[in-house]
């Protein structure tokens, strides 16, 4: 059976940051990268495994098998970096019944009809709905892009989609 260390939504999946910091602060052992688009195409799934540090396993799956493997065995053995590309994969694990304890955020571009809340972090409503939905379940959902910098808390977001 797998711990969850961390689960983060990132549109830039494993770079820099994830390697060289939240690896190490989550003790994780294993990436798990949870994306439809990217278990189809095994260019890029091969380049994201390649980034990894040396000793960190990287799986990338589809949301289905991912359901499948969390009601199977809960992922296997490990401590699990769990990383999604975009909001709506993760409300699909959570709706599946993935159990989040915490759901971190830390990169959604920017692009039309999408708010900035904070730097490397915007949202559309729709993306709004399904967090505050997870975060209104029980979740600790926030922000946190580095661990150098503060994090931004949920209440925090809501008034920014406010405003």
């Amino acid at each position: 059976m797998s711990d969850i260390a961390l689960i983060r939504i990132d549109s830039r999946l494993i770079h820099g940051q994830v390697i060289t910091k939240w690896v190490k602060i989550a003790k994780a052992n294993r990436i798990i990268i949870i994306d439809d688009e990217l278990a189809q195409d095994d260019f890029m799934a091969s380049i994201y495994t390649a980034s990894a540090p040396k000793g960190i396993s990287v799986e990338i799956i589809s949301v289905s098998d991912a359901l499948a493997a969390w009601n199977k065995d809960q992922m296997g053995n490990g401590d699990l970096l769990i990383l999604f590309k975009n909001t709506e994969a993760c409300y699909r694990m959570f709706e599946g019944g993935l159990p989040i304890k915490r759901l971190q955020i830390g990169g959604l571009p920017s692009a039309p009809g999408r708010k900035t809340i904070l730097r490397a972090v915007s949202m559309d409503q729709a993306d709004f709905e399904k967090l505050k939905e997870i975060s209104d379940s029980g979740t600790e959902v926030y922000i946190h892009i580095i661990p150098e910098e503060p994090r931004m808390d949920f209440g925090k977001i809501e008034k920014k989609m406010k405003e």
